[in-house]
């Protein structure tokens, strides 16, 4: 019994190293930008267009969720790295998000499993205990 609840422990402190980074993530300060990013590809729809013949038109867009309804938005060229910035700081918090709720979820495994393990333990060391109580009469 020991020797497992010894394998929880560690396992619960490797689980707290992970920690520190990713509070890095929430802690910053840059703004964040729910969308995407993507290149889209249309034909314009003229027939002597040289995109009816092969490659499409290419842009890059913006899907993004603005004002509680969704909008594609096409940055002017100068601005797209700003705006792939915002973008990418805020992929990369949803997915510290996720990372940290699993962890959390790990975590809280790992303390249900000691809390287990632990009353399964002081149970028993009653029970030892008890058996040197002087016997009382029951009414």
């Amino acid at each position: 019994m020991p020797h497992d609840l010894s394998s929880l422990r560690q396992q619960l402190r490797e689980l707290q190293q992970q920690l520190p980074a990713l509070l890095e993530a929430f802690l910053g300060r840059e703004p964040l930008l729910p969308g995407s990013l993507y290149t889209l590809r249309r034909r314009c729809g003229k027939p002597t267009c040289h995109c009816a013949r092969g490659e499409p038109h290419a842009s890059i867009v913006l899907s993004y969720r603005g004002r509680g309804r969704p909008q594609n938005i096409t940055p002017s060229p100068e601005h797209i790295s700003a705006v792939r910035k915002l973008t990418d700081g805020y992929r990369e918090f949803r997915q510290a998000r996720t990372q940290l709720l699993r962890l959390q979820r790990q975590v809280l495994k790992l303390i249900d499993g000691m809390e287990a393990l632990r009353i399964q333990e002081g149970e028993h060391r009653f029970q030892k205990l008890r058996a040197s109580f002087p016997s009382q009469s029951r009414r």
